[in-house]
């Protein structure tokens, strides 16, 4: 396609992301946008200049060759499969599904209309997962032996954790099942796909509604891998992290501050009087920082998010240059486990209760 009409159901708080991110492409043309709640819709279509709100989703979906779904993932299925039947492309925030059936029913739907599903995996073209994904394909730290990934945040940090009316904490595992699709298809990005070797959820004392387990570790593991993540509601650091260890090198990435670096530190006996590993890592992190923080505003200026990225991505991609962003195997990985682990974190919670 090369000019193409995109139509927006869902007018909440991530659809601003989304509306940037089609007015930077060079094919797509946002015709109109759909909510439930109509005020909201023509709120969102006046502050973006879109010429029409639809009265229903069929309207949307008659008039629009892509739909781009920004809804709850509990209204996913029905709206995705609706979209799918009519042979129209889909864009749509994770997690895709609820339910491993549902998305079982999307792929083959789109297999017989010959349409594209493409899920907002965003943080595979943030800046510092991109340097991150150079380094390890040059093999600048050989293979990789270790993935960390840290989750930590707190009520007072976190606006899915504040009461108990977000839709979040109506999904398995509540609000961790919001986050689990990046940490899975980032996984999968790196490795490839890692199976489901343990989880373990802790009730504490401390625990939310939106997040009955408040501490998790989830444990997956290949033929030379392991991979780890930590979800805490208990820690103000804030903390969005995860670490690629390689047999010959560390790659460390703060998702938050959208940075990464790069080490292949060899002990010697006369670096340790200097302080060894981590004197000399915060010295070349040092020096490291600021044409990364260059390199960073200069995004920020140009107002470049991985939200406005990944769609100017999905437009070249529909526009027949490059490839899928989200292939149907990464999807179904990350739908797969998302399941898994949502339903057996609700397992242990409700062990203790």
């Amino acid at each position: 396609m090369t000019n193409y009409k995109v139509g927006l159901v869902g007018t909440g708080v991530i659809s601003p992301a989304h509306l940037r991110g089609w007015q930077r492409t060079t094919g797509g043309v946002v015709a109109g946008v759909f909510d439930l709640n109509r005020d909201m819709a023509q709120q969102r279509a006046d502050e973006f200049k879109i010429p029409v709100v639809y009265d229903s989703l069929e309207q949307l979906i008659m008039a629009c060759d892509v739909v781009d779904v920004c809804t709850p993932p509990q209204s996913h299925a029905a709206i995705a499969q609706q979209v799918l039947a009519a042979g129209r492309h889909l864009v749509i925030e994770k997690p895709l599904v609820t339910a491993v059936a549902d998305w079982d029913e999307m792929a083959a739907l789109a297999q017989e209309k010959q349409v594209t599903i493409t899920v907002i995996h965003n943080l595979k073209v943030a800046r510092c997962v991109e340097q991150a994904k150079k380094w390890v394909d040059e093999g600048r730290i050989g293979q990789i032996i270790r993935i960390r990934r840290e989750f930590l945040t707190s009520p007072e940090a976190d606006r899915m954790l504040v009461g108990n009316t977000h839709w979040s904490h109506q999904l398995p595992g509540g609000r961790w099942f919001e986050t689990l699709p990046h940490e899975l298809y980032l996984t999968h990005y790196f490795t490839g796909p890692l199976e489901v070797a343990d989880v373990q959820a802790l009730h504490t004392t401390n625990a939310t509604e939106g997040a009955p387990a408040d501490e998790v570790v989830i444990t997956l593991r290949g033929e030379s891998c392991l991979a780890t993540i930590h979800f805490s509601a208990n820690c103000r650091q804030n903390r969005r992290a995860f670490t690629l260890q390689g047999t010959e090198g560390i790659i460390q990435v703060d998702l938050l501050g959208d940075f990464a670096t790069l080490s292949r530190y060899q002990d010697r006996r006369w670096r340790r009087p200097l302080g060894g590993y981590m004197a000399t890592e915060t010295a070349r992190d040092g020096l490291h920082w600021l044409p990364n923080r260059c390199g960073y505003l200069w995004w920020q200026l140009r107002g470049q998010t991985p939200h406005t990225r990944i769609i100017s991505a999905v437009d070249r991609y529909l526009r027949g240059e490059g490839g899928p962003l989200t292939p149907l195997d990464e999807i179904d990985y990350v739908v797969r486990n998302c399941d898994r682990i949502g339903r057996e974190i609700d397992r242990q919670v409700k062990q203790v209760a």
